[in-house]
C-alpha cells in the first residue's frame, strides 16, 4: 500500500557528524561588465549618456534576441549616470529584472530606428528619469514621444512609470522657463512639428502618477521602484523533525552519488515507497549542502502543488523567486514561458535543487528538464515514489558537454531498522529513551501493527502519553490495550487510520481549529487565525496545546504552525471525502468558482480562498449570499460588484488584496468582522472603499503592511474596539490620522519600515490601551510627542538606531506601565529626563552604544530594575543613587572607555545583583563591599586596576583584564569558579588605553614585577589566558574542557594527563613556542587552533588526537610537514593560512597536495567520512571595499548606513569593529583585509586623527593603493569636516597630529601627515552637501564604477 513520502519528516534520518551547518562562507562571483562606448546626440555634443551596461544582463545572445524586455530606462546621463540611475540599475538587475539601455552607438542621426526602436516596442515598462537636463537631449525627447505613442496603443499593456529626479510637474508641463528655454532651442532644428510632438508626450507623462524624489531619500525610493516594478510585472533552512535517528549510511550513499565539487551537472533521484523517509533524507542532505552553492532552492511537494490548475507555473514562480528573485519569477505568464526564464537565468550561476514528491515525469520536465540549462557544478535531488520518473532524460542536446552524466542516477531508500522505530516510539509514548517494563511488550505489538511507519509511530506514541498521562495504572493498561485492538481490527491499510483513532478523540471546537490549519494556515503565522478563533468560541490555546501535544501540529519558533504533509492530506481528505459536511473549507480554486458560479445556498461553507490567478472572475452580491455561515474569507486581484448589506454575518476574517483603485461594492460591512487584513494592496489616500469598511465597528486588527501608495491613514474614528493596526512598511506615508485618538482599545501600533514618516502624532499619547509600539529605525529625524507619558499602559519601548533623535519626552515617566525602555545606538540623545526615576516597574532600561554621558540621579528610584546597559557609552561615573536599585541583577557598563572609580561603592549595596561588567573601562579598584555580594559572573579590568578585594566565593564566572596581576587576588579561592579569563596588558599595542608616557613607565613596572602562579580550582572547565606568565599548574584540571592560551612568553607547553578531558585547545601567539609535548594524551580533543606560532617547527602527536574535527593552522612559519593524518576519522573542517612551507598533508585521500589563494590560505570542509569528492574547498572573499572610520563619530549614522545599504548592493565589505580595533592594534586579520580589499572608504570625522589606529589605516591604504599599478582606489567621505581640515590647512588634525608626536616616532607620524595630504586631493563625497542617502546613492555608484574597471583591467 502506498504511502506518503513526505512522512519521512518523521523518519527523523540525521547526522551526527559534524553537524549539520558549517561555517558560512560566501562565494562572491564577479560579474564583469563590457562592451561600453560613448554614446553621441545629433551634433548636440552629448556623450556618455547611457550606463556601461553588465554584459550578461543586458546584451542578449542570439536565442534571446527576439524576447521581450522588463524595462526600458530613459535618462539624461551627465544629470543621474553615476548616482540615482547606476543604483536603480543594479537594484533592478539584481532583482531579476530584464533592462534596455538604449546602445550607444544608435545615437547618431535624427530618428530612432534598428534595435533602439525593437527594444521600444518590446518593453513592457518605460521608465523616464526626468531631470532638470532631460529636455536639453534631443534622444531623450524622443524617447518619451515613442514611450507615449506605444503606451496608447498597447490595450494597457504596456505603462509608463516616470521618476521626477530634481523637477517640479510645472517644469514639466511648460509652466516655468526650465524646460521652455530647452524646448526653444530645438525649435530651429527639428521643426514645430516634432517640437509639439514633444511637449505633448511631456505634458502627458507630467499627469502621470509617479516617483517624486526632490527632498527624499533615494535609497527608500529605489526600493519602492524595485517593488513596484516587480509587481506590476505580475510578477533557506528546512525545518526537520526534533527527533533525529542516525542512519549515515544512507547519506553516505547519496554524497557518492552527488559527488558534490565535481564538474559537471548531477541529477540524483531518491526513490521508495510512502513514508520510507524520503523528504526527510531530502531536506538533511539540503540543509548540510546549500551553503555550497551560489543559490538554492527546495521546492516541498511538487505532487500536491502542482494539482489545481496553474500549479506548475506557481512551483517555477517559486524557483526563480528562491535562485533570482521576484521580479524574473513574477513577469512569465506560462509554463513555456517559464522553461525559457528557467534556462536562460540559471545557465550561470551553480544552483542547488531539491524537487520534492514527484508524480509526473511532467514535473521533472518543465522545473529541471535538462543538464544544460544548469551551470557546471550544479546539482539536483529529486524524491518520488514511482522510480519510473527517474529514468527521464535529463541529458544536455550538447555532446560537447565534459564530465556530464546522461541520466539521474538513482538511490533507493531502505526503511528504517526496527529498533530505532521502537526507539522513536519510546520518545513520544514515555518521553524517554526506554520503556517501562510491564509495556515493552506492548510497545513492540503496537509498533509491529502500524507496520513500523515512523509518523503512525509518532501519532500514536503521543496520543497515549497524552491520553494516559493523569491516570493510574489499571485505567492506562485499559487505554493501551484497547489502542492495539483497534489498530488490529483494521485491515491496517496506511497511517490514515491512525490519525483517524486520534481524530475522532479530539473534542468538536478543536476538529475545527485542525481543519482549518490544515486547509489554510500550515506555514503561516498564528496571531491572526487566534483572534478568529476565540470570536467563534474555540478556545484557541487549549486546542492548540491539545494539537500539538498529540503531534497533529507543532508551533515554530517564529510562531507559525506547521503542519507533516501527511496529517495535512489527511485534514484535507476529511474536508473533501469524510467529514458530515462536504467541502466546509474550498481552497482550490476550481472549486472555489464552481461553488460561487453556481449560486446555490449552502450553510455549510466556512472557509474559501479565491486569487485572480488565471481567471478573471469577479464576485457579485449573489454569489457571496449563498454562503451564509462564511466566517474566513481571502481574495487577490478580485473585485467585489454590488450591495452587500446584511451578508455574511459570520464572517470573522477578510484578507484582500486590492489591485483596483476603483471600488464598486456599497454597503461594505459585516458586522462580526474582526481581522481585516488590506496589506500589499494598490490602495491610495482617495480610495472610496475607506468610506464603507468604517461602518465594521467590531474589528480588532487592520492591516495595511505593504500599501505604498498611502501617503496618509484613513479616517479610524469608527473602528473603535480596534486592537492592532499595522502600517509595516508604508514606505510614502507621512501623516497619521488624528482620529487615531478614537482608538482606545488599540494596544498594538507597527510603523515599522514608515521610513517617510517625520513623527509619532500626539493623538497617540491618549490611547490608554497601547501596550506596544513597533518603530522605524529611521536615519531621518523622528519627532515624539511631547505627552508621550500619557500612555499609561505601554509596557514596552524601543528605539534603537534612531541617530537623529536627540532627547526624549519629560513626560515619560507618567508612563507608568513600562517595563523595557531601549535606546541602543540613538547617539543624538546626550542624557535622559530625570523624569525617568518615575518609572516605578521599570525592569530592563538599556542605552547601549547612545550618546548618554550621565544618567540623572532619580534613576535610583527604580526600584523594579532588574537590567542597566551602559556598554560603549560616554559615562564617567556610576549614578550616586545606584545603590537605591534593590532589585538589580544586571549591570553592565564594559567598554565604557572614559568610566572612574567615582560611586563605585555604591554597587556593594546591589544585594540582588548576579552579573558585573565593568571590562575594558578607565576604573582602578573595586570596593570591599563587593565581596558581600552574591554575584555569579564577574568581568572587570582596565590599565590602572590595581585594588581588587577579596572577590565572592560564588562566583562561576570571572574575566579580569590587568597590568599586574600580583594586585589581584588569587582566583583558587573560588571554589565553585567553572569559567575563568585574564587578561594582561603587557605591550605596547595596549597603548590606546592610556597616554604612552604613563602607560610605558606602568608597564615597565608591570614587567619588573613577579606573576604570582596560578592554583587551578578542580570545577573548572573553561580557562583562557592571555599575557600571563608563568602558566598555571594543570594537574587538578581534570575537569576542564576548553583552554584558550596566547602571548605567553614560553618555549613549551607541557600537557598533564590530567587534561584528558580537554576538547577544545587554541594557542594564539605564543611566539617562544617551540615544542607541545604530551599533545598525544588529549584524545578526546575535538577542536584546536595554532595561529602565529613562529618558532613552532613540528606538532607532535597530531596524529593521534582521533576525535578531532577541527584544525586550524595559521601563521606558523616553521612548519613544513604534518604527521599522517590517516587515523584522523573524524576530522571535518581544515583550515591552513600564511604557513609558507606546508604544501601537503599526508594520510588524508585528496589533500596530498595543497591549492592556496594568493593570501596563502585555503579552507576545506568532509561532509562525511567517504570519498575523496566529501572534501570541498572554500574560497576566501576579497573585499569590494574596506571601510575606515572613527567608531563612536559615525559607527552608528553614516558608515552603520553605507555599511547595510553597500551590502544589499552585493557589494562585499570588510568594516572592523572599532572596539576590537582599538583593543588590538592593527591585528593580522585587518592588515589582510586592507591587502585585499579593492576600495578603500575613509570616513574623516572630527576625531578622525585623533586616532593613530585611523591613521595607521589611512597610510596602509595609501601605500597599497600606490603598489597596486591603479587595480586599488580610495573614495574619502568628508563627513563633518571641510576638506582644508584633512589637508591639514586648519587646526583641527594638525592639533592631532602634533599630540601624537609625542608617544609615536617621528617618520610614523609623517607618514601619516603625508596620507592625510594625499587623500584629501581625490575627489571624494562632502555630506554638508548631500544627505545620507545622496551620499549613499553617490558612493554606491561610485563603488560599482570603480569595481567595473577594476575587473575589466583584471
Amino acid at each position: 500500500m502506498e504511502f506518503n513520502g513526505s512522512q519521512a519528516v518523521m523518519i527523523i534520518l540525521a547526522l551526527t557528524v559534524g553537524g549539520l551547518v558549517w561555517r558560512q562562507f560566501t562565494k562572491w562571483k564577479r560579474r564583469r561588465d563590457s562592451e561600453s562606448t560613448s554614446r553621441m546626440d545629433d551634433g548636440s555634443g552629448e556623450e556618455n549618456d547611457a550606463l556601461r551596461r553588465d554584459s550578461k544582463s543586458t546584451l542578449r545572445t542570439d536565442d534571446a534576441s527576439h524576447e521581450a524586455y522588463d524595462v526600458f530606462l530613459s535618462f539624461r546621463g551627465p544629470d543621474t549616470r553615476n548616482g540615482f540611475t547606476n543604483c536603480l540599475y543594479h537594484r533592478l538587475r539584481d532583482a531579476g529584472i530584464r533592462i534596455y539601455f538604449d546602445n550607444e552607438e544608435l545615437r547618431v542621426g535624427k530618428e530612432i530606428g534598428g534595435e533602439l526602436l525593437k527594444a521600444l516596442d518590446q518593453s513592457r515598462i518605460y521608465i523616464p528619469i526626468i531631470s532638470k537636463g532631460y529636455a536639453n537631449s534631443s534622444w531623450c525627447l524622443r524617447e518619451v514621444a515613442h514611450m507615449v505613442e506605444h503606451t496608447s496603443k498597447s490595450d494597457g499593456k504596456k505603462e509608463i512609470l516616470p521618476i521626477f529626479y530634481d523637477v517640479d510637474p510645472n517644469d514639466i508641463k511648460l509652466k516655468t522657463n526650465l524646460y521652455k528655454k530647452a524646448m526653444s532651442k530645438h525649435k530651429k532644428k527639428f521643426g514645430s512639428d516634432e517640437l509639439k510632438r514633444w511637449e505633448n508626450a511631456l505634458l502627458k507623462v507630467a499627469r502621470i502618477k509617479g516617483w517624486d524624489l526632490k527632498g527624499k531619500g533615494q535609497g527608500e525610493q529605489i526600493e519602492s521602484i524595485v517593488e513596484e516594478v516587480s509587481r506590476k510585472l505580475n510578477t533557506r533552512h528546512m525545518i526537520v523533525t526534533e527527533h533525529l535517528v542516525e542512519d549515515t549510511a544512507q547519506m553516505e550513499s547519496i554524497m557518492k552519488l552527488l559527488d558534490v565539487g565535481s564538474a559537471g551537472v548531477r541529477f540524483v533521484g531518491i526513490h521508495g515507497m510512502g513514508g520510507v523517509g524520503k523528504t526527510t533524507l531530502a531536506k538533511v542532505m539540503f540543509n548540510k549542502l546549500y551553503l555550497h552553492f551560489e543559490r538554492c532552492s527546495f521546492l516541498e511537494d511538487v505532487r500536491a502543488s502542482s494539482q489545481p490548475q496553474g500549479g506548475l507555473l506557481e512551483l517555477q514562480k517559486k524557483l526563480l523567486s528562491d535562485l533570482v528573485g521576484h521580479g524574473i519569477a513574477n513577469q512569465i505568464k506560462d509554463v513555456d514561458g517559464g522553461i525559457k526564464a528557467i534556462r536562460k537565468a540559471l545557465s550561470n550561476k551553480e544552483v542547488l535543487i531539491v524537487l520534492d514528491d514527484l508524480d509526473k515525469k511532467e514535473q521533472l520536465e518543465k522545473l529541471a528538464g535538462k543538464s544544460d540549462w544548469f551551470c557546471s557544478s550544479s546539482r539536483i535531488i529529486i524524491t518520488t515514489r514511482d522510480e519510473s520518473i527517474l529514468m527521464t532524460q535529463v541529458g544536455s542536446s550538447n555532446k560537447e558537454v565534459l564530465n556530464q552524466l546522461e541520466g539521474i542516477l538513482h538511490y533507493e531508500v531502505r526503511g528504517m531498522r526496527f529498533d530505532l522505530v521502537l526507539h522513536l516510539f519510546y520518545k513520544h509514548a514515555f518521553r524517554s529513551d526506554s520503556a517501562m517494563e510491564e509495556y515493552d511488550a506492548l510497545s513492540r505489538e503496537i509498533v509491529c501493527t502500524v507496520g513500523m511507519l515512523p509518523l503512525a509511530v509518532v501519532v500514536i506514541g503521543s496520543n497515549l502519553f497524552d491520553w494516559t498521562k493523569d491516570l493510574g495504572h489499571s485505567d492506562k493498561r485499559d487505554v493501551w490495550d484497547e489502542t492495539l485492538k483497534k489498530l488490529k481490527e483494521g485491515p491496517f491499510e496506511d497511517v490514515r487510520d491512525t490519525l483517524m483513532i486520534s481524530y475522532e478523540r479530539l473534542e468538536d471546537k478543536h476538529q475545527e481549529v485542525f481543519l482549518d490549519i490544515a486547509c489554510f494556515f500550515i506555514n503561516a503565522d498564528k496571531i491572526y487565525p487566534i483572534i478568529m478563533w476565540k470570536d467563534c468560541g474555540y478556545f484557541p490555546s487549549i486546542a492548540m496545546r491539545v494539537l500539538s501535544q498529540r503531534s497533529f501540529i507543532k508551533i515554530r519558533d517564529d510562531n507559525r504552525f506547521w503542519m507533516h504533509d501527511q496529517v495535512r492530506d489527511f485534514g484535507r481528505h476529511i474536508v473533501l471525502q469524510v467529514y458530515p459536511r462536504k467541502f466546509c473549507r474550498v481552497w482550490i480554486r476550481e472549486d472555489a468558482l464552481k461553488l460561487l458560479k453556481g449560486k446555490k445556498i449552502n450553510e455549510d461553507v466556512v472557509a474559501l480562498s479565491l486569487t485572480s490567478e488565471g481567471c478573471s472572475h469577479n464576485i457579485a452580491y449573489e454569489e457571496l449570499a449563498a454562503l451564509p455561515n462564511l466566517r474566513f474569507l481571502r481574495m487577490k486581484g478580485i473585485d467585489l460588484f454590488g450591495n452587500f448589506q446584511n451578508l455574511l454575518s459570520e464572517l470573522r476574517w477578510f484578507s484582500w488584496e486590492i489591485t483596483n483603485k476603483e471600488f464598486h461594492a456599497k454597503s461594505f460591512h459585516f458586522a462580526s468582522l474582526v481581522v481585516l487584513d488590506l496589506s500589499r494592496s494598490d490602495i491610495e489616500d482617495d480610495w472610496s472603499g475607506w468610506s464603507q469598511i468604517q461602518m465594521t465597528i467590531k474589528l480588532k486588527v487592520l492591516d495595511l503592511t505593504d500599501c505604498t501608495k498611502l501617503r496618509r491613514t484613513p479616517d479610524l474614528s469608527n473602528f473603535t474596539s480596534l486592537e492592532t493596526l499595522v502600517l509595516a512598511r508604508c514606505s510614502n506615508l507621512i501623516t497619521i490620522h488624528s482620529s487615531i485618538s478614537k482608538l482606545q482599545l488599540l494596544e498594538t501600533l507597527n510603523i515599522k519600515g514608515c521610513s517617510s514618516l517625520g513623527e509619532l502624532p500626539e493623538e497617540v499619547c491618549s490611547l490608554q490601551s497601547l501596550k506596544q509600539i513597533v518603530m522605524p529605525q529611521n536615519f531621518q529625524p523622528l519627532k515624539l510627542p511631547e505627552r508621550f507619558g500619557n500612555m499609561k499602559s505601554l509596557s514596552s519601548f524601543t528605539l534603537n538606531e534612531n541617530p537623529k533623535i536627540c532627547q526624549l519626552p519629560n513626560s515619560i515617566g507618567e508612563a507608568m506601565s513600562l517595563t523595557r525602555l531601549t535606546l541602543r545606538r540613538c547617539v543624538g540623545i546626550k542624557e535622559l529626563p530625570s523624569s525617568i526615576g518615575e518609572l516605578k516597574i521599570l525592569v530592563e532600561l538599556d542605552v547601549s552604544a547612545s550618546g548618554i554621558v550621565k544618567l540623572p540621579d532619580s534613576i535610583g528610584n527604580l526600584k523594579k530594575l532588574r537590567v542597566l546597559s551602559l556598554c560603549r557609552t560616554k559615562i564617567k561615573e556610576i549614578p550616586p543613587t545606584i545603590g537605591g536599585l534593590e532589585m538589580l541583577e544586571g549591570l553592565y557598563a564594559n567598554k565604557s572607555r572614559d568610566l572612574t572609580d567615582k560611586n563605585l561603592e555604591e554597587i556593594g549595596k546591589l544585594f540582588h545583583l548576579k552579573k558585573l561588567n565593568l571590562a575594558f573601562t578607565n576604573i582602578s579598584r573595586l570596593p570591599p563591599e563587593i565581596s558581600r555580594l552574591h554575584l555569579q559572573k564577574l568581568e572587570v579590568g582596565s590599565i590602572g586596576l590595581q585594588q581588587v578585594p577579596a572577590l565572592p566565593s560564588c562566583l562561576k564566572f570571572l574575566a579580569v583584564q590587568a597590568m599586574d596581576f600580583s594586585l589581584v587576588p588569587h582566583p583558587s579561592s573560588i571554589t565553585d569558579l567553572e569559567h575563568l579569563e585574564l587578561y594582561r596588558f603587557n605591550n605596547l599595542r595596549d597603548r590606546y588605553f592610556s597616554g604612552r608616557q604613563d602607560y610605558d613607565s606602568k608597564l615597565k613596572a608591570a614587567l619588573m614585577t613577579e606573576q604570582p602562579s596560578y592554583q587551578l580550582s578542580s570545577h573548572l572547565s573553561t580557562l583562557k589566558l592571555r599575557g600571563i606568565s608563568p602558566l598555571p599548574h594543570f594537574s587538578n584540571s581534570s575537569n576542564l574542557t576548553v583552554l584558550h592560551i596566547s602571548e605567553c612568553p614560553t618555549s613549551h607547553l607541557p600537557i598533564s594527563p590530567s587534561l584528558t578531558h580537554l576538547r577544545e585547545l587554541s594557542i594564539c601567539r605564543c611566539e617562544s613556542l617551540e615544542e607541545i609535548p604530551g599533545l598525544s594524551l588529549l584524545r578526546c580533543l575535538e577542536r584546536l587552533e595554532l595561529k602565529g606560532l613562529n618558532s613552532l617547527v613540528e606538532i607532535q602527536g597530531l596524529a593521534e588526537l582521533e576525535s578531532l574535527q577541527y584544525l586550524l593552522l595559521s601563521r606558523c612559519d616553521l612548519i613544513g610537514k604534518l604527521p599522517n593524518l590517516s587515523k584522523l576519522g573524524k576530522l571535518r573542517h581544515l583550515e591552513v593560512e600564511a604557513c609558507p612551507n606546508l604544501r601537503a598533508i599526508e594520510g588524508i585521500e585528496a589533500l596530498e597536495s595543497l591549492v592556496l589563494d594568493s593570501r596563502g590560505r585555503t579552507i576545506l570542509e568532509r561532509l562525511l567520512n567517504i570519498s575523496r569528492s566529501t572534501w570541498l574547498s572554500h574560497k576566501l572573499p576579497i573585499y569590494d571595499v574596506y571601510l575606515s572610520y572613527k567608531g563612536p563619530d559615525t559607527h552608528y549614522s553614516i558608515v552603520n548606513y553605507l555599511h547595510y545599504w553597500m551590502l544589499g548592493d552585493r557589494i562585499s565589505v570588510y568594516s572592523e569593529d572599532y572596539d576590537l580595533r582599538s583593543n588590538e592594534g592593527i591585528r593580522e586579520e585587518i592588515l589582510q583585509a586592507l591587502a585585499n580589499s579593492n576600495i578603500y572608504i575613509p570616513v574623516f570625522s572630527q576625531n578622525y586623527a585623533s586616532s593613530h589606529w585611523c591613521l595607521h589605516e589611512l597610510a596602509h591604504m595609501v601605500k597599497c593603493t600606490s603598489e597596486s599599478k591603479g587595480k586599488r582606489r580610495i573614495l574619502p567621505i568628508f563627513y563633518d569636516v571641510e576638506i582644508d581640515d584633512v589637508k591639514l590647512e586648519t587646526d583641527l588634525y594638525k592639533n592631532d597630529l602634533d599630540k601624537h608626536k609625542m608617544n609615536f616616532d617621528h617618520n610614523e607620524v609623517k607618514s601619516w601627515k603625508e596620507a592625510l595630504i594625499e587623500v584629501a586631493a581625490i575627489r571624494g563625497f562632502v555630506s554638508k552637501y548631500n544627505s545620507f542617502e545622496e551620499i549613499l546613492q553617490l558612493v554606491v555608484a561610485e563603488v560599482f564604477r570603480a569595481r567595473k574597471l577594476l575587473d575589466v583591467d583584471s
